[in-house]
């Protein structure tokens, strides 16, 4: 089969183009290859991944590019490709039943389903032989024993449509403060307390569950979360997981000391890490923390955006067939880069002759600059301008290196994250740049990514606009327009994510149990209508809708905002006990109904700038600022207030006005409520 006839070739997502010049006759998912399935009765292949998933690469070479797998594929089913970050709920739904029948799941992800899309059977990576054998058997049962593939169909599919999902509303609950300490208790046994984050590996970076945890703490004064926090922070961005020379961190650590890790950078977690350790730095006041901050922002205007300012999706693992290979380097290629510089260079970042990886170094801060200037006998300041120049060298080195392929897919919800990012380091540095940024990012959204009916959408990739946004999609921008108000204190802001909202309860909501379902009736093709409730490396989106909702209840004096957020959080409540790490974000609501809310007020014409200057200063993590206009369109801006004086209101207490902005932040540090 040539080429031309794959119809992958028309489609923008590189992760598709990837595999269009594959033997395998791969369909995009749509109508086309449904009606072929049903038109001649043979079961669908869905193979889902994503451009810089190294075993995906490794399938696509090992068996969708072998001509014998391919032929027998072609004959004997409708084989479609997916991107699982264009098409987040085709991916849940077939991960939901591979997760079912093996009790595991990743990608490559490859399930078989029968015609109508209803899953069979699947599984992640397979070798050849083992691929080849399962297709054989497979159409084998499927064309002597019809029946009893779509029996298992039939009861998976049922599977599928039980997790994941809440089934019923539940009568809202008074939420208690004693819950949130035993919930922490209960997760803090699972903690690492050497290397940080929890114990075991694979260890990924989970931005959004350390920041729950630092505001617990805050709030909680508790010294000892404070310090896994701090301990995890620190492994992090001193750990082969960080980019020393790049900025940025890759996508996770292979062992539990994040010495190696898998080589993927993708935006999401990159901008969320952003995020994290700029409130870091407001608590710790640690300068190695503004430091990566700044340095993987740097990292996403270099590498990861678009000359019209939306973020592209991922950079790859691999370069050349090597997982690794343009961020490596021997000690041999160091020392003859570095020169008299190499000793101390290998002696701060772990360099040593037989490597990590493959013979090859993985840099990790091994030494720190204090021990480092008492065994060689020099300043630290001498050594941190060596380091500086070293790192420069071997940067300048790498990047005559064949780099790892960019996904040039520009998502929605992504670049909503980075958004947020970058208005939360505004608020903290207050640094334009910053702003800037966010701002660019999202008249880009606005754009680009807004239809004529002012429908959002989810991709945009090689000047095409295509695939109606998910509910990732809108709860992540309504939380950038939050975010970007508490940066500028811009009322249109407020109003775009108030307009969202509404938008996104047309489309998502469900009346009967109160959520928010993933997909609209838009997305075609989907056996079963699922939602997003588990976080991730990602919060789920209906986490971040109940903590929107809460905040735009506020501004907004929207008693019905607040009271959808309460359902949401009741119908979960029973399974935050053990949740853990994997309920954060929904933990992260339940601290806002259980300490009080600080609504923090001024006026005048520097006005942004007094509130920016009290907000870089506390991390109190419940305050809603705002400022008083007298033709404000912001319900919670009815009380007036004199220019250059601040209200602070703790709960149902609004305490006397007052010109100092130091008396707020004291009030704030003290406010203890789980503590």
């Amino acid at each position: 089969m040539s080429s031309s006839t794959n119809k992958l070739s028309t489609q923008t997502s590189p992760y598709l183009l990837q595999h269009a010049t594959n033997p395998v006759n791969w369909y995009p998912w749509g109508d086309e290859a449904f009606e072929k399935a049903k038109q001649e009765n043979k079961l669908l292949l869905v193979s889902i991944g994503y451009s810089s998933c190294h075993w995906c690469h490794v399938m696509e070479r090992e068996s969708f590019s072998n001509p014998q797998v391919a032929e027998f594929m072609n004959e004997h089913y409708v084989c479609i490709k997916v991107d699982r970050e264009e098409r987040p709920d085709v991916d849940q739904i077939y991960m939901n039943a591979v997760q079912i029948i093996t009790r595991s799941g990743g990608w490559p992800l490859n399930c078989f389903a029968l015609p109508d899309g209803k899953p069979v059977y699947g599984g992640t990576y397979f070798k050849t032989e083992i691929w080849l054998d399962i297709l054989k058997s497979l159409n084998h049962t499927w064309i002597n024993e019809p029946g009893k593939v779509i029996e298992v169909a039939n009861e998976l599919t049922e599977g599928i449509s039980e997790t994941g999902i809440i089934s019923k509303r539940v009568e809202k609950n008074e939420f208690d403060k004693s819950f949130l300490p035993k919930y922490v208790n209960a997760w803090s046994k699972h903690f690492d307390k050497r290397f940080g984050a929890n114990r075991g590996a694979p260890k990924f970076a989970m931005p959004g569950s350390i920041q729950f945890l630092l505001d617990y703490a805050t709030v909680a004064d508790n010294e000892e979360v404070k310090q896994h926090i701090k301990v995890t922070l620190d492994r992090m961005q001193n750990g082969g997981i960080y980019d020393h020379l790049g900025g940025g961190f890759y996508r996770y650590s292979v062992d539990e000391q994040w010495h190696v890790p898998h080589f993927e950078k993708m935006l999401y977690d990159n901008a969320q890490l952003i995020r994290l350790y700029a409130n870091a730095y407001r608590t710790f006041k640690d300068d190695n923390y503004r430091s990566v901050v700044y340095q993987t922002a740097d990292f996403l205007r270099r590498e990861l955006r678009s000359p019209n300012k939306g973020f592209y999706s991922a950079m790859d693992a691999d370069s050349e067939g090597e997982e690794g290979k343009y961020y490596t380097f021997s000690k041999q290629k160091i020392d003859s880069l570095l020169g008299d510089d190499a000793e101390l260079f290998s002696v701060v970042y772990g360099v040593t002759a037989a490597g990590i990886l493959n013979g090859n170094n993985v840099l990790r801060v091994a030494a720190s600059i204090d021990e480092t200037a008492s065994l060689m006998g020099i300043s630290t300041n001498e050594i941190n301008e060596k380091l500086k120049a070293a790192r420069t060298k071997l940067h300048n080195a790498r990047s005559t290196r064949v780099k790892p392929s960019t996904d040039d897919k520009i998502i929605a919800s992504w670049n909503a994250l980075a958004i947020t990012a970058f208005a939360n380091a505004y608020q903290v540095f207050g640094d334009s740049r910053f702003l800037t940024d966010a701002i660019d990012a999202v008249k880009f959204i606005e754009e680009t990514l807004v239809g004529k009916n002012q429908e959002l959408y989810r991709i945009h990739c090689k000047g095409k606009t295509s695939i109606p946004a998910f509910l990732d999609d809108y709860t992540y921008l309504i939380q950038a327009y939050i975010n970007l108000y508490q940066a500028d204190f811009n009322e249109e802001w407020l109003l775009k994510a108030k307009r969202l909202t509404g938008q996104a309860i047309d489309k998502f909501f469900d009346s009967k149990t109160g959520m928010f379902f993933l997909s609209s009736l838009q997305h075609d093709n989907i056996v079963v209508r699922k939602m997003d409730i588990t976080d991730g490396v990602m919060p789920s989106a209906n986490a971040a809708m109940a903590d929107n909702l809460v905040c735009l209840g506020l501004y907004f004096r929207d008693e019905n905002f607040n009271s959808m957020a309460k359902q949401m959080l009741s119908n979960i409540a029973k399974q935050l006990d053990k949740g853990g790490p994997f309920v954060y974000k929904w933990a992260h609501t339940y601290l806002r109904f259980v300490t009080n809310i600080a609504e923090l007020t001024t006026a005048g014409k520097d006005s942004a700038k007094n509130l920016r200057s009290i907000i870089s200063k506390t991390a109190y993590p419940n305050l809603v600022p705002y400022i008083y206009q007298p033709n404000s369109k912001l319900p919670i801006a009815e009380h007036t207030i004199s220019d250059n004086n601040y209200r602070l209101c703790l709960g149902q207490k609004c305490s006397i006005p007052t010109s100092n902005p130091n008396d707020i932040i004291k009030t704030l540090e003290t406010e203890k409520p789980l503590g």
